[in-house]
């Protein structure tokens, strides 16, 4: 069946598109992306305590802002280098003085299905100001890029979805909940202390986490993982601090030596094991400066 509309709704939908049209050129032209472009980078440097330097930025249309060469920097950290990262603004939300951002990050050229996180977040307003929420996913993200270096390799995979009802910048506490599922593989983990100034590396097939957020303290749930080298378990939380890298670990996690341990334990010069002998490690200290003790 074809509707017939009358020639006085015709004029009035050509009127009504048109106005909406007219209506989204001048909140692109005029939205003030330079001033979103300063606020976000300043936020992120307030939340991670780093120093995020952008290589350049560029407009995106109808309403978006790309970055691109994007440098997260710190003292005592390895540089992480992202290839991109675009933002993004919901129009809907931006008429009614909100904002909202669909974000990609590329960590990497040269991989279109893989090496990025999505997500959105929403604000009450442009100034970034509580209630605050953020869900998205990982795909294929490599975490010796971003983790070194105690990760040699590994790729990640997961989903999120967080949200801050307050924070007080002033003693760091935060009021909201969330959860986080993650799960890696190919994974290995470098520079493990084993007293003497040693270290020992580990390979895992896969590992997953999952955290559970309420306020400031997040519980860490289904660690566990399995691999070449043998599996582990582990449990604990997490106390969420800003900036972000001064959040404290608590952690206990139990490895169960498999075959390929004893030839890297002899090239270690550690005591040998018998395959099945569980180790208990202590990972404690904040995430900039952790701490792990057999």
């Amino acid at each position: 069946m074809t509707i017939q509309w009358p020639g006085e709704w015709r004029e009035t939908l050509a009127w009504v598109g048109g106005g909406v049209c007219l209506l989204m050129l001048c909140l692109a032209a005029t939205f003030p992306y330079e001033a979103l472009h300063k606020r976000i980078v300043a936020e992120l440097n307030r939340a991670t305590g780093m120093d995020i330097r952008v290589g350049n930025w560029t407009v995106g249309l109808p309403l978006g802002i790309e970055w691109r060469n994007v440098t997260l920097a710190k003292s005592d950290w390895t540089p992480i280098q992202l290839a991109s990262l675009q933002a993004d603004i919901g129009i809907i939300q931006a008429m009614g003085g909100g904002l909202g951002l669909d974000v990609m990050i590329h960590v990497g050229e040269g991989s279109p299905g893989g090496g990025l996180a999505k997500g959105t977040f929403t604000a009450s307003s442009f100034s970034l100001a509580e209630p605050i929420s953020i869900t998205g996913r990982f795909q294929q993200v490599d975490l010796s890029k971003i983790v070194r270096p105690y990760v040699g390799h590994g790729m990640l995979n997961g989903h999120f979805s967080h949200r801050v009802e307050r924070a007080h910048a002033a003693d760091g506490t935060i009021k909201g909940e969330g959860t986080w599922k993650a799960e890696a593989t190919d994974l290995t983990i470098d520079h493990i202390p084993v007293g003497n100034g040693r270290t020992l590396s580990l390979a895992f097939n896969q590992a997953s986490a999952e955290l559970v957020c309420k306020d400031s303290l997040c519980d860490v749930t289904g660690l566990k993982g399995e691999g070449p080298d043998g599996s582990f378990t582990g449990e604990g939380n997490i106390t969420v601090q800003q900036p972000i890298q001064d959040s404290r670990l608590a952690l206990t996690v139990t490895i169960v030596p498999g075959e390929g341990y004893a030839s890297k334990a002899n090239t270690s010069g550690l005591p040998p094991l018998p395959p099945g002998t569980p180790i208990t490690v202590k990972i404690a200290g904040t995430l900039a400066q952790a701490r792990i003790a057999l």
